[in-house]
């Protein structure tokens, strides 16, 4: 048994899912909410027997292999890591392992050996005293915290870190270069980050992927700089603090998004640990969709200068679209989230419990710095909130706050309704529009459901065997189906009972993605098991009559042409033919 089939045999695919997302028992599987695409009513169905899951949504589907690259975003490389982790499997060689994998696997080792050389010239060289007096003094970060984030220090020498790498670790300078702790100028590699405190940004797994830098003063510029894009890590779609809160964000059911490292540190320290940072600029869709997937709340605290206000605000339109709820927090006096944490806990902690909702930030935010009462100004409040209160689904709540943005401009509720009904454009669609299925016809659709009934009943082997005596001598039509069906009585000459992990070997790669979603394909409750092998014959029945019209329809085309032609012999065949199929049709 490979490292592959071993990890499948420890880890059962419903348990796997059910760590991601909620699932719930249906029959003999458990359905979800798809978490590859927006949708209202459960359309993801996960097989405990079968080890698969499939959406009749968006047409993904697979194992446990699948959902984690689909989940995580990973390779297939990466997903064997995480599921090999998992089921305590100790890999002996990756078989799929790419330059690609070899690549990145590089990138996270020198990632990981710059993080601990930072981190010892903070905490235990002399090289880092004034960084460390900073961090602990200034900033009243603990040793704790210290060693809880990975914080560190790069020094001012411009290849300390390139020498400990190339000369102690062997790293090529090419390899240095694209993990992005170098840099090159004039023929020569520098560190890519001087005199600078070091935070590393790791993701959902814990891997360093990237660093952050800021600048040891104030007044350093840029204050802050990030690692370049590389192989692992994607600006856009990363975020700091996760690994460190995953846990408590979704214990607590809602994330708090900050701005800075300090600003989330500085929380984690006064125990509110499910925070994370953005970087001081508005959220991505990606980054909306890993948060998502640990919490349906997100709570934004940023910055209270107008950057912060403004970045919330994008944030806002994007979240609304993705169908989860946000509030905002407002920290009191103008502080700033760290500011505020640094000098008075219990009132920044208030503040949270006192978040209000994206909405009504949306319009206090929107009179901050216009007149409500001039002409200009109505118009400049009307064009930052409208757009995001005609969003809003729930038609009570639009109301409510359509009747609240009348009020604050001193206008008529009917006025700001003209001017929605005016500007109003296409609403972006809550639920993401899955992959179109091509158009089938009846026959195909009733092919499909008769396979259903089949694979789903209790007793596969002597359902296939009624299907196969009220069809003959016709064939199912639809190729797949067709070859499915085949399969099976061939399966059932040396089988009593069906073992679809057996079976699904003996079809072809392209065939089994059909194979499963009959098997996984919802059906009607059937009070007894006489009316569900009722609703088989009957299905047979139905296919057999459609096939038998529409072969009789093409034999009398082809009579007509035979008796233009006076080709007697031919035509007698086809009489026959069409004879003996007439007598079958009802």
């Amino acid at each position: 048994m490979d490292d592959v089939d071993l990890i499948k045999q420890k880890i059962d695919v419903a348990d796997l899912i059910a760590n991601y997302i909620p699932t719930k028992r249906a029959g003999r599987n458990f359905k979800a909410n798809c978490p590859f695409h927006n949708e209202k009513s459960a359309s993801f169905v996960i097989s405990p027997e079968r080890q698969i899951w499939h959406c009749f949504g968006c047409q993904k589907g697979g194992d446990i292999f699948t959902f984690i690259e689909e989940y995580e975003r990973v390779d297939f490389s990466e997903a064997l890591k995480i599921l090999a982790e998992k089921a305590n499997v100790k890999l002996t060689k990756n078989v799929f392992r790419t330059g690609q994998d070899e690549k990145k696997s590089r990138i996270y080792e020198i990632n990981h050996l710059s993080s601990l050389f930072y981190h010892y010239l903070l905490t235990e060289h002399s090289s880092g005293k004034e960084a460390l007096s900073y961090v602990t003094e200034k900033r009243g970060l603990t040793p704790a915290l210290l060693s809880t984030y990975g914080i560190g220090f790069a020094p001012r020498q411009g290849n300390a870190l390139i020498n400990y790498l190339s000369k102690k670790k062997g790293y090529s300078n090419e390899e240095l270069l694209e993990a992005g702790v170098a840099s090159s100028r004039g023929g020569r590699l520098y560190d890519f980050f001087q005199n600078r405190i070091i935070f590393p940004i790791q993701d959902s797994r814990g891997n360093i992927i990237a660093f952050s830098g800021r600048g040891l003063t104030d007044n350093a510029i840029p204050k802050y700089i990030n690692t370049k894009e590389t192989p692992v890590y994607i600006k856009g779609d990363t975020v700091f603090g996760l690994y460190q809160a995953k846990e408590s964000i979704k214990k607590e059911g809602k994330v708090i998004l900050m701005e800075g490292e300090f600003d989330v540190i500085s929380s984690f320290k006064e125990g509110i640990t499910n925070t994370i940072a953005i970087k001081g600029t508005a959220l991505t869709e990606n980054q909306i969709k890993l948060l998502k997937r640990f919490a349906q709340k997100i709570v934004f605290c940023f910055d209270t200068d107008p950057a912060g206000t403004e970045a919330q605000r994008r944030s806002i339109a994007l979240i609304t679209k993705e169908g989860i709820n946000a509030s905002v927090v407002i920290p009191p006096q103008g502080k700033d989230p760290d500011e505020l944490l640094s000098e008075n806990p219990a009132l920044f902690k208030k503040a949270l419990k006192d978040e209000i909702n994206i909405y009504d930030f949306i319009l206090e935010s929107a009179v901050q710095n216009e007149d409500p009462k001039s002409v200009e100004g109505k118009k400049h409040i009307l064009s930052r909130t409208l757009s995001y209160i005609t969003d809003i689904e729930n038609e009570i709540v639009k109301e409510h706050y359509m009747k609240k943005l009348a009020t604050l401009l001193d206008t008529s509720y009917e006025s700001v309704i003209k001017e929605a009904d005016k500007a109003r454009t296409p609403l972006p669609i809550a639920e993401t529009k899955p992959k179109q299925l091509e158009k089938r016809s009846r026959q195909e659709m009733m092919e499909e459901h008769l396979l259903t009934l089949v694979l789903q009943s209790q007793d596969p082997k002597s359902m296939t065997a009624v299907v196969a005596s009220i069809l003959d001598p016709i064939e199912l039509t639809t190729p797949h189906a067709h070859t499915i069906f085949q399969s099976l009585k061939k399966y059932f000459l040396a089988n009593d009972e069906l073992k679809v992990s057996e079976i699904s070997t003996t079809l072809a790669q392209d065939l089994v993605s059909y194979f499963d979603m009959y098997f996984l394909n919802p059906i009607p409750h059937f009070p007894t098991e006489e009316t569900y092998i009722h609703e088989i014959e009957k299905t047979t029945n139905a296919i057999k009559q459609s096939s038998i019209k529409k072969r009789l329809e093409k034999l009398s085309e082809q009579m007509k042409k035979e008796e233009g032609k006076g080709n007697e012999e031919e035509l007698q065949k086809l009489r026959v033919e069409f004879n003996s199929l007439a007598t079958s049709y009802k």
